[in-house]
């Protein structure tokens, strides 16, 4: 069973997977920065979940090092017992911040077992920055869930890692979001990649995420180029199985 809660209405969210509660890519408090706040700097629409509202979880997700996925001031506002999980890049900058906290690298292409779930984390063939992560979470019936806040392009390699999976939920980015080239360039890929993305996994259901349409200022606001999605027009073919979570309310998807 998958149980979904928005934390924001960004890309903030608690799932119960089988009973397993854990929150992913927290960002709960004041603006989030990246590099500096001439660069960018971003505030969310609508005032996220309390921490003291957020369901029983046993352990918090990370899955990029960008301050939207990976906001110290919030982690800090959390419970300190609560294990994290990070990617490599996320790993790195948490143990700069936390000294004393239970931190667990989740390394590329290797399954990680924990809590009850396995982990998979995937890298993008790319040697430069923006570099942004996909995460499998697995559970022991072999079910799983896809997340990929920036779109993902799996390879050969990754997709002979998951064949063995059913995937019953995909959460990606359904915006377009692209850069000049020299600042990083295709951030968020859009909808091409997301049927794609389906494509490849046969996913039972598909969850948008990291969609929010932010107050922002700085340089890459200034010469971002973004293109929204059309829900009503997804919704009318959807040949995703589009399931559509706009609030913060629990909502059951399998």
């Amino acid at each position: 069973m998958i149980i979904l809660k928005r934390l924001n209405l960004d890309s903030s969210w608690h799932i119960n997977f089988d009973g397993v509660g854990f929150v992913i890519d927290p960002w709960l408090f004041g603006s989030e920065v990246d590099g500096f706040k001439w660069l960018n700097q971003q505030w969310h629409i609508k005032e996220p979940v309390n921490v003291r509202e957020i369901p029983s979880y046993n352990f918090i997700l990370i899955s990029q090092n960008y301050e939207d996925h990976c906001h110290v001031k919030t982690l800090h506002n959390l419970p300190q017992d609560k294990p994290i999980l990070a990617s490599e890049k996320a790993y790195h900058k948490l143990k700069k911040n936390f000294i004393d906290r239970e931190i667990i690298l989740l390394k590329e292409n290797k399954k990680i077992d924990f809590k009850g779930l396995s982990f998979i984390v995937f890298r993008p063939k790319k040697l430069f920055d923006p570099i942004y992560f996909a995460i499998v979470i697995i559970n022991k019936k072999k079910q799983a869930i896809f997340y990929a806040p920036h779109g993902f392009s799996l390879n050969k390699e990754q997709l002979s890692l998951i064949r063995k999976y059913s995937f019953d939920l995909l959460i990606t980015t359904f915006t377009q979001f692209k850069l000049p080239i020299f600042m990083g360039g295709e951030v968020n890929p859009g909808m091409d990649n997301v049927y794609k993305l389906h494509q490849q996994i046969n996913s039972r259901y598909t969850i948008n995420t990291h969609d929010e349409k932010k107050i922002s200022k700085g340089l890459v606001s200034l010469l971002s180029k973004i293109s929204y999605p059309n829900f009503r027009e997804i919704e009318s073919n959807n040949s995703i199985n589009f399931k559509k979570i706009n609030n913060y309310k629990e909502i059951k998807i399998i």
